[in-house]
């Protein structure tokens, strides 16, 4: 994939980071992938991606505080970015358009699997 479309991971990284309403942490993020698509990547992996999307201007990060109990590790909160939520947008058309398309064959239908 290319640098403008998300590959599926990183997708439903954004969408899981999206659904924070605001700002989220990456062990936020990872649960809620968790919670709502059964994987269980690791934390690491969540991080990991998390880092690429900041890196691509999808998503923001901001680093709070070193916290003495995470044993002077920084917090990191992150937030869907302005330009990761354009591209949600232009995600979600493009697969409504082919969902719509696709329903129509008959192994699909409109009911959930």
């Amino acid at each position: 994939m290319g640098r403008d479309t998300p590959g599926e991971f990183e997708q439903i990284v954004l969408l899981a980071l999206a659904g924070q309403e605001g700002e989220g942490t990456g062990r936020m993020v990872y649960e809620a992938i968790k919670k709502e698509t059964g994987r269980e990547r690791s934390v690491a992996a969540v991080h990991i991606t998390l880092g690429r999307l900041v890196d691509k201007g999808w998503a923001e990060c901001t680093t709070l505080v070193h916290d003495p109990v995470r044993g002077g590790k920084p917090r990191r909160r992150y937030s869907l970015s302005p330009a990761g939520a354009v591209t949600l947008k232009r995600l979600r058309g493009q697969l409504d358009r082919l969902w719509e398309r696709a329903t129509r064959n008959p192994l699909l239908g409109d009911g959930p699997p």
